[in-house]
């Protein structure tokens, strides 16, 4: 519940600053995915990733998953950048 309260207030926060979150290149991260009795990422991925962008687990405090996160927005951005020029 908190992940989907954390989610939809950085949507209500980006509308506020003009911004479309379907506009804006981004990824989701399931981090924490080490702690027991975690929710399954696919179940999360159903009702948080509406967008069907690139989703990754993570285990930030090994780095599992970070290198990934961050290449994948990278190349996102990227993209959009040079669809802007």
């Amino acid at each position: 519940d908190a992940n989907i309260e954390s989610f939809d207030n950085m949507k209500i926060n980006l509308e506020e600053q003009g911004y479309d979150l379907a506009q804006v290149p981004y990824v989701v991260q399931y981090n924490k995915r080490d702690l027991p009795n975690v929710v399954p990422a696919q179940a999360m991925n159903r009702i948080i990733n509406i967008d069907g962008v690139p989703d990754f687990e993570a285990v930030a405090t090994h780095g599992v998953g970070v290198f990934e996160t961050l290449k994948a927005i990278v190349k996102l951005v990227l993209i959009e950048l040079k669809r802007g020029a």
